[in-house]
């Protein structure tokens, strides 16, 4: 068995630069960045070093686990992973990357290393969405680095709740970003500010950007039990509120 632990440090930190000569200094190997591979009986002293600095730790297993759910409680367990992890991209590239992530549903442990469930079509019958091979062969398509490893779990259960309340801000923040679009959208066709074409045109790129994150969003609502109902009925609401304005015009 295999583990792993992955951390984040703050480009303020004093530590940033002080922490891997200190994890090499344990015999962990740097598989990238911040996660790294840890010996089993060094996993305290590394997890003592990277206090500070959110560690999550993993582990390999052989057999693929599901979700496990406590009643009234919500998520216990993610189930097995598959990790991506990639060499962040130059700038002219990041937009692409960008884009990509809003039809792959998984959870950010740091930088460039992201979780994806390993049962995805369980949660995506109809492999609409973007899973880790996906996302791996896109990596390498923009000729970036890439690592995947498969039916990963995580040790630290007390990371998975923080884990949970991050991604659904990221879900929660998309959807705003809608809101906010269309709402300067209507105002823009209420006051003839720019030429219907060009609003339509936006209207388009938001509704299309609207039906990624109500796919992801159902995704993690089987997956995690994450609910974002109200929010998505806003942005629905927004959207259907541009598309009114224009039909009388």
């Amino acid at each position: 068995m295999v583990l792993y632990v992955v951390y984040r440090a703050p480009r303020e930190s004093k530590d940033r630069s002080v922490l891997p000569r200190r994890l090499e200094a344990l015999g962990c190997r740097r598989v990238r960045r911040s996660f790294w591979e840890v010996d089993r009986e060094k996993v305290n002293r590394v997890l003592k070093v990277l206090e500070k600095n959110q560690p999550i730790l993993l582990k390999r297993v052989r057999e693929i686990r599901k979700p496990r759910f406590v009643r009234n409680k919500g998520v216990s367990e993610l189930g097995s992973l598959v990790i991506v992890m990639y060499a962040t991209p130059r700038e002219a590239r990041r937009e692409k990357v960008k884009n990509f992530f809003r039809k792959a549903p998984c959870i950010r442990l740091c930088r460039s290393v992201y979780a994806f469930s390993q049962k995805h079509l369980l949660f995506d019958k109809n492999n609409e969405l973007v899973d880790a091979p996906k996302f791996a062969a896109f990596i390498k398509g923009i000729r970036e680095d890439v690592k995947v490893i498969p039916r990963v779990v995580i040790v630290s259960k007390g990371s998975i709740e923080r884990l949970l309340e991050e991604t659904r801000q990221r879900v929660e923040n998309e959807i705003s970003d809608i809101n906010r679009c269309c709402k300067e959208l209507y105002s823009k066709a209420l006051e003839g500010e720019q030429d219907v074409r060009r609003i339509h045109d936006s209207l388009s790129k938001n509704r299309r950007r609207f039906m990624a994150v109500k796919k992801v969003a159902a995704f993690y609502e089987k997956w995690l039990g994450m609910d974002c109902s109200r929010s998505l009925m806003k942005a629905y609401r927004a959207v259907a509120k541009v598309n009114s304005i224009l039909n009388r015009k």
